[in-house]
């Protein structure tokens, strides 16, 4: 005759291993769920700065524009003023970008109009301007709207101002390079907790463990602090279940 089937023993068996897939399974959605919110979260956070950074940039580049596009007071030319004329226009195509974070503008302004009492361009017929009046500066000409006009000449209180602006201009487009920037993944250490040479293994003979702790462990170490007392709760209920 046959050994007796042990069926509370083999029923308990089959719950075991329904409620420890359950578990894992509800482990696994649990991880996915504070995977997704966390990526979720960090990404809406990551544009949320990018945006203020980009607000604040764009004012300072208003201002900057502002200061430098003021209109300069023009007079009707007359045949006894001695006046200079610039041609082609006033300026050269193109511009230089500045070094926001460090130019200092007051060094790079030209005064080349004062040497003349009045000037003028192939594209202000009739117009005049006083030369003591204008100011040409490679460092602000990236932001010259209407190059058809002379530009103002700054002020120290002006300038400095720019100056300012710059800085803030710089500071918010290396902060918005910063927040664009892909994030690398570092290569995963080895058991030395330095990285593994190539064609080495990381992997370190341990004495054998049962597919249930191997599995939580892994769930456990990926969920991270959000989802300790969850994962807690379901390994004491494991356990309770098991004795």
């Amino acid at each position: 005759m046959g050994e007796p089937i042990n069926l509370p023993g083999a029923v308990h068996g089959t719950l075991q291993r329904r409620y420890l897939g359950g578990v894992t399974g509800l482990l696994l959605l649990c991880l996915g769920w504070f995977a997704t919110s966390s990526a979720l979260a960090q990404t809406e956070n990551k544009q949320a700065q990018i945006a203020a950074l980009n607000a604040e940039m764009n004012a300072a580049i208003q201002q900057v524009r502002k200061i430098v596009n003021q209109p300069v007071a023009r007079l009707f030319r007359d045949s006894g003023m001695h006046v200079s004329t610039y041609s082609p226009g006033w300026f050269h195509a193109g511009a230089n970008k500045p070094d926001f974070n460090h130019v200092d503008i007051r060094t790079t302004q030209e005064k080349t109009y004062d040497a003349h009492p009045y000037v003028t361009s192939d594209l202000n017929p009739g117009v005049v301007f006083r030369g003591q009046d204008l100011e040409f500066n490679g460092n602000t000409k990236y932001f010259y709207t209407d190059r058809s006009l002379p530009k103002k000449k700054l002020t120290e209180p002006e300038m400095l101002e720019i100056n300012r602006l710059y800085r803030v201009i710089g500071h918010c487009e290396e902060q918005i390079a910063l927040l664009q920037k892909p994030e690398s993944r570092a290569e995963a250490p080895s058991a030395s907790g330095l990285p593994s040479a190539p064609g080495s293994s990381s992997t370190v003979d341990a004495p054998a463990t049962s597919d249930s702790f191997s599995t939580f462990s892994a769930v456990f170490k990926f969920v991270g602090d959000k989802g300790i007392f969850i994962v807690v709760l379901l390994l004491g209920g494991l356990y309770a279940f098991r004795k």
